[in-house]
């Protein structure tokens, strides 16, 4: 009976051990993104990496993204100091960046999961990211005519990749 067992959780790592290092090609990846043409720009640099590496890859570059954002967002609060609607709005932005339970928080929890192999939570980690980054761009408050909407939309197709991705990894 105890062999049996063994057999199995060797059976179940190298399952899970496989299906992380599968290589599925960025085009049919990226087919099922959002925006396929963002997704194959990111990913192409990576092509006939296995998923695990093109999710880690893909993390960093948000994670890059993420922090130019935040470094823009820090120089519009200073430049709007006087406008009361658009301090609040940049304020926002950056507590949905940078808070506990922000973008920045989630997108780390999103990288360890990723190396536990819990591809459900890094999907959900992605959603959360997502949705932090439409409420700081879609604030119905603010109209932002400033380069916030397009650096803060570039993390935000970052983080599409990193769903679509982590699709992939759950289904594998």
């Amino acid at each position: 009976m105890i062999h049996y067992s063994i057999l199995l959780v060797f059976f179940l790592c190298v399952t899970s051990s496989y299906a992380a290092n599968k290589v599925v090609p960025v085009n049919v990846i990226c087919g099922r993104a959002k925006n396929p043409s963002f997704c194959s720009n990111l990913l192409n640099p990576k092509s006939g990496a296995d998923l695990v590496t093109l999710s880690q890859y893909t993390i960093d570059v948000t994670r890059a993204d993420m922090t130019n954002t935040v470094k823009l967002i820090n120089t519009l609060i200073k430049q709007s100091a006087s406008n009361v609607k658009a301090s609040n709005h940049y304020n926002l932005c950056l507590k949905l960046f940078v808070n506990d339970g922000g973008a920045l928080f989630v997108l780390d929890n999103v990288q360890r999961v990723l190396k536990e192999g819990n591809y459900h939570l890094m999907n959900v980690g992605a959603n959360d990211i997502a949705a932090d980054i439409n409420r700081c761009i879609n604030d119905p408050n603010f109209r932002d005519t400033s380069s916030l909407p397009r650096s803060a939309g570039k993390a935000l197709q970052d983080d599409q990749v990193i769903q679509t991705l982590s699709t992939f990894l759950m289904s594998n």
